[in-house]
């Protein structure tokens, strides 16, 4: 406690020297009959509090941050769940270089991402069970929003599917007039991880003066990758060095080539060529962390947006939105390793050749988003359409990799030596293969809707309604490479092709009844149809405000998610096994102790149902003088959750049967065949200090804390992951700022709960899975941010991120499973360092 107010009194000290603090982190003031739009509602409301858990962040809290892309922001938002593989990973087809976000405990599938209330196309790359079919957020300029709206709580009754877990609508910037132009310069206190990169924003016209208003924005980012061999945790995947308990972590597809015995598959300690003794630990080893991969992925992205608005008459405007991003990324990984047919020895070793180079992925990355529509209002009530499309194109080009069908022959034959580097240069330029991935997700869109309030009115007020329709097209076209489809790419993994589509529609109702003057009622009913799926999703809502000071809130919503295209039409694969286990033998009718021959089928499952979610939120608001606070518990419970079951628990179900030729076949494809819970608590309180010595200061408190994070196969016991393998139990950020004269400064203190290092659950049965456990200690970062607007027309800012310069806390599970990235840490942290980062705005008017 010492250290840490001693950590206080040095960062404030520095704030003062370098300026004050930033504004408060509350939005700023409505005035109260102005009516707009708020996420989780169709019905215009004053801006506030409501029935539903709300948070929104304002472009000035963006701004005190320093953040330079979304994905940067959401870390400083508790409720977010943190997990940043794709800024980490280097060698993952479908996700290296997106950003997506996740909500209460739930993959980033059960959260539905929009864009000025609109829905925006999922990332075109994703994997076969569904992961990463979310839309990848690192595609939205940062320079363009004017808030972010976050819905913690179900939205199927509003959005439709994809919502369980909340909805995340960017708002972007409008009636902005003048000329912006930004300049942005970071880089880590080991002189990487450079970045620079900008933004220029124009707007023209007063809407209600000349009728129009048009906003143009571009932005830019340039980021230089940080490798993992330039950080000291990361710097070997040999973690015995910082933990005596861990593996040997190096990999045995050593450049030497290991001798393998072909019949058991053991490997027999020698290798083909002489290897270090410094690399021997029963067999060769090679350390692929200590070179060319990346433990923060560079960037290069530029994103623009178009928003205009235009007045047809005082009753009628027109308005229409476009926006583009480009990214592209360059990744390398180590040269190829695999099992290689040898004329020597066994016959067989595991080995790197190392000759051929690096494989290189080279990523390339376009969204598109388009919508154009009329708002119109009548003397009963307001109306909008809108039409809209949307498309996400990745191509991942891949270089040094081989056909499989001439590699085996090359080395069995003796025509090439995969463990030297003197091969013909020429002949191994000819087995090679550059394998193409290209993949598009489409969506089109058309919605109507009215709004209005009844002519008559309760007592307490007029009741406001709102009724739409909605219609919209869904497609996918992934085409791997037809030797990756084939699983003939030696150093690469089999991927399916995919060419789907899909139509549905929806129609809605919403109503807002004032009960009395200090209860309010919201209810919503939405219907979806699609090809495979129809649902109706209820949603009621309770705001009561027994005092001016203090209310109370309550909701109950049923969600849905439909699934993913891939998870659908995907491919089917089986694979070869044996059942062995005395359980599985007698779930099949025989004796316990047989063998028996089986196939296993994997996949997509065109028999897939929607997802179901329950949500139960409970909350209170209040607002006494300078002290504000929410404070909301909430549930998810979901039913028919995709997963992918084990043999026993497929056996179990009984997903097995025999074909015409006898063959058993058991189903592990994609299933409705789980449960999961998630529970918790949001907590948010302010307090405000104007006019103090060193300006107008606020102290904000924000935090989520999870009680549970369950899930279960049918006829299982519950398994909670709760504090466990990069599940934390809380999360917390502690933010002070002020505004004095001239000046703005903010210091955060953003922590992170520690965990029990290992991904197996608490379970009844056994307790024993995580019992002695280690345990990854409590993580906490600070930064700082000050600026100054004291010349005209200016703003100069300036910060240090992780002002201690910590590292992660290191994690064993991390370091020696390769499930996950083999970097030291759980992917809710950066290893970056301490940052410096300096902005610079110019205002023309």
């Amino acid at each position: 406690m010492v250290f840490q107010r001693n950590k206080l009194a040095a960062a404030v000290g520095c704030l003062l020297g370098i300026g004050g603090i930033l504004l408060p982190l509350a939005a700023p003031a409505q005035t109260p009959d102005i009516r707009v739009d708020v996420t989780g509602s169709n019905i215009k409301r004053v801006e506030g509090e409501g029935a539903l858990p709300v948070e929104i962040v304002t472009r000035e809290e963006i701004q005190r941050t320093g953040a330079r892309t979304v994905n940067e922001l959401l870390r400083y938002i508790p409720s977010v769940d943190i997990y940043d593989q794709g800024e980490i990973a280097s060698n993952s087809p479908s996700g290296s270089g997106t950003a997506t976000i996740r909500l209460r405990g739930l993959s980033e599938t059960n959260v539905l991402v929009l864009l000025n209330g609109r829905r925006l196309p999922v990332n075109a790359l994703y994997d076969s069970t569904g992961a990463g079919a979310a839309v990848d957020v690192n595609m939205i300029p940062i320079s363009a929003i004017e808030r972010v709206e976050i819905l913690k709580d179900g939205g199927s009754a509003i959005y439709g599917a994809d919502a369980v877990a909340g909805v995340v609508n960017f708002i972007t910037r409008k009636d902005f007039q003048g000329v912006e132009v930004t300049g942005r310069y970071g880089i880590s206190q080991e002189g990487d991880g450079e970045e620079w990169g900008g933004s220029v924003t124009a707007g023209f016209g007063n809407y209600e003066k000349d009728g129009y208003n048009v906003l143009f924005t571009i932005d830019y980012l340039k980021r230089d990758p940080i490798f993992r061999k330039d950080r000291e945790i990361s710097k070997s995947v040999d973690f015995r060095r910082l933990d005596s308990g861990a593996p040997e972590g190096r990999s045995s597809f050593a450049p030497q080539g290991n001798y393998v015995d072909p019949e058991t598959g053991a490997f027999t300690g020698g290798s083909v060529q002489p290897c270090p003794p410094e690399n021997f630990n029963g067999r060769c080893r090679y350390d692929f962390n200590a070179s060319i991969l990346t433990l923060y992925n560079g960037a290069d992205r530029t994103a623009a947006m178009l928003v205009g608005n235009f007045k047809i008459n005082n009753d009628l405007k027109a308005f229409a939105n476009i926006s583009y991003a480009h990214a592209e990324d360059h990744f390398e990984a180590h040269p190829v390793p695999d099992f290689f047919v040898v004329p020597s020895g066994t016959g067989l070793i595991a080995g790197r050749f190392m000759q051929g180079g690096p494989r290189i992925t080279d990523r390339k990355s376009d969204l598109f988003d388009a919508n154009i529509g009329l708002e119109g209002v009548t003397k009963y009530f307001d109306w909008d359409f809108a039409i809209g499309h949307g498309e996400s194109h990745v191509k991942n080009s891949d270089r040094n990799y081989y056909d499989a069908n001439k590699w085996a022959d090359a080395t069995g034959n003796g025509l090439i030596d995969p463990t030297v580097t003197t091969n013909d240069p020429a002949f191994v330029e000819s087995l090679k293969v550059s394998p193409v991935r290209d993949g598009k997700s489409k969506v089109d869109f058309a919605d109507l809707r009215a709004r209005g309030q009844t002519s008559y009115s309760l007592p307490a007020g007029n009741i406001g309604w709102a009724v739409g329709t909605s219609w919209w097209k869904e497609s996918l076209n992934d085409t791997p490479d037809p030797l990756t489809q084939a699983g003939e790419v030696v150093g690469s993994i089999q991927q399916s092709l995919v060419d789907a589509s899909r139509n549905a529609y929806a129609v809605y109702g919403e109503v807002n009844v004032p009960i009395v003057k200090t209860l309010e009622l919201q209810g919503a009913l939405r219907y979806d149809h699609y090809s495979n799926a129809s649902k109706t999703s209820p949603k009621i809502g309770l705001y009561w405000t027994p005092l001016k000071q203090l209310a109370f809130r309550a909701s109950y919503t049923e969600s849905f998610r439909v699934p993913s295209l891939k998870q659908l039409y995907g491919a089917q694969e089986q694979g070869a096994g044996d059942i062995t286990e005395d359980q599985d033998c007698v779930l099949i009718g025989l004796e316990p102790g047989c063998e028996v021959a089986f196939f296993q089928v994997n996949g997509s499952n065109p028999g897939l149902k929607p997802e179901k979610g329950k949500t139960y939120n409970l909350g209170m608001v209040t607002d006494v003088g300078p002290f504000s606070a929410t404070i909301d518990w909430w549930r998810i419970d979901k039913d028919d959750a995709i997963t992918t079951p084990t043999i026993t628990s497929a056996l179990q179900q009984g997903l097995f049967t025999r074909d015409e030729n006898g063959r058993l076949l058991v189903f592990t494809n994609l299933q409705n065949v789980a449960q999961s819970k998630t529970e918790g608590v949001d907590v948010d309180a302010r307090l405000r200090f104007p006019g103090t010595i060193v300006g107008n200061v606020t102290i904000r408190d924000a935090a989520t804390y999870y009680i549970t994070q369950a899930t279960r196969e049918a006829g299982g016991e519950w398994a909670d992951f709760n504090g466990t393998y990069a599940l934390p139990r809380w999360r917390n950020v502690f933010s002070i700022s002020t505004e004095w004269q001239a000046w703005e400064a903010s210091l955060f203190i953003r922590t992170i709960d520690g965990f029990i290092d290992t991904p197996n659950p608490w379970t009844a049965s056994d307790p024993g899975l995580v019992e002695g456990v280690r345990k990854v200690g409590t993580n906490d970062q600070w930064d700082i941010s000050t600026a100054y607007t004291g010349f005209k027309n200016w703003r100069l800012s300036g910060g240090i991120i992780n002002l201690w310069d910590k590292t992660p806390p290191y994690s064993r599970t991390n370091a020696v499973n390769n499930q996950y990235e083999q970097v030291g840490f759980a992917p809710l942290y950066t290893a970056r360092g301490r940052f410096f980062h300096v902005e610079a705005t110019y205002t023309f008017k």
